[in-house]
């Protein structure tokens, strides 16, 4: 007892659990080891020696720590109590979390970072969250998940989010492709503008830069640009999604801003606004700030064709269309039999 007490540096109630005294009421067993304290006459240590022994470093540690979600009782360990960390964080000016912040903190596994994007970056994760990405709220969090076969698209996703949270990138069987991956990260609730803008979009984000900043968000999530091979070397840019409310009102907007789009509606009731003039299929990549790997090397490609044309080399531009689309569905498909071969490990099959 009194090495632990005065070598070791242990508070009462810690040597009480190491001796395994278990009482309903834990001050119970503190007081026992007290009392035995005094009864084999080992001096009480003085309460300021543990603040002496404290230092710079270990301070700057502790607000860091503090800072970063972490509780009192973690950051004291077994060597301080929480009142002593909290004292010199007092000190250095940082405020006390409030019990709710610290019950949060408590139970959270990993942390969140609030959200520290521009107003573009949130017109674009908007248009990307209505594109492709299942949006709720779940408890205090805000919850994002999507599913998807393509490699680039779960590192775009983690470039997006990871940032702010955790993500949990799983395999599962799909209906379509036969096997995908998930991936689900729970964000803060300065996250909550993806709810709020589920069903309509707010009058900011038709504004200027805003709406093609939302409109890149959404192609990335919903747009594709293809290679017509004919006597003319086409390109076409289209939009797909089954609200059609929502491609009216981006037609409206893009008419106003002298783009030519046309709609139209497929028989599984999804619909297409479609770009073909070549002089606008050439604007808009340049005009939307296109983050995703895959439509910004598409991209690359349409914005080339006028060089192309000029010199007259077209199998020149159709050899690297082909070795790109190549490389999407080469990655692709060894990104679903990775899928397939970890839902087999899981199973142990």
């Amino acid at each position: 007892m009194e090495r632990l007490y005065l070598v070791e540096k242990l508070s009462a109630a810690k040597i009480a659990k190491v001796y395994g005294l278990k009482y309903r009421n834990p001050k119970v067993a503190e007081s026992t080891i007290l009392y035995q304290l005094k009864r084999n006459g080992i001096k009480r240590r003085d309460p300021a020696e543990h603040i002496k022994r404290v230092t710079e470093e270990m301070v700057n540690d502790w607000v860091k720590r503090y800072q970063a979600g972490e509780s009192l009782k973690r950051i004291a360990g077994i060597a301080f109590s929480p009142a002593t960390v909290m004292l010199h964080l007092e000190e250095r000016k940082i405020n006390r979390r409030s019990r709710i912040d610290a019950q949060i903190s408590a139970v959270t596994k990993y942390p969140r970072h609030h959200f520290s994007g521009t107003r573009e970056d949130e017109a674009y994760l908007i248009g990307f969250a209505r594109g492709d990405l299942n949006v709720s709220r779940h408890g205090r969090a805000i919850r994002i998940k999507t599913a998807t076969t393509h490699p680039l698209m779960i590192e775009h996703l983690k470039w997006l989010f990871c940032p702010y949270g955790h993500a949990l990138i799983r395999p599962r069987e799909s209906e379509f492709a036969g096997f995908e991956w998930t991936f689900q990260v729970d964000l803060d609730e300065s996250f909550s503008f993806l709810l709020e803008f589920r069903r309509t979009l707010p009058k900011w984000i038709f504004r200027g830069t805003h709406f093609l900043c939302f409109l890149a968000g959404f192609f990335d999530a919903e747009g594709s640009i293809s290679l017509k091979e004919n006597s003319l070397l086409r390109f076409e840019i289209s939009l797909t999604n089954s609200d059609l409310e929502l491609l009216e009102t981006i037609m409206a907007k893009m008419r106003r801003l002298g783009f030519s789009l046309h709609l139209y509606r497929n028989k599984n009731s999804v619909y297409h606004l479609r770009v073909w003039r070549q002089d606008k299929v050439k604007e808009l990549p340049k005009a939307l700030p296109l983050r995703h790997p895959e439509k910004v090397s598409k991209a690359r490609l349409a914005l080339s064709r006028s060089r192309v044309i000029t010199t007259g080399n077209y199998s020149g531009l159709v050899n690297k269309w082909n070795e790109l689309i190549h490389s999407i569905k080469t990655g692709r498909d060894e990104f679903v039999h990775k899928a397939k071969e970890a839902m087999k490990s899981r199973s142990g099959n």
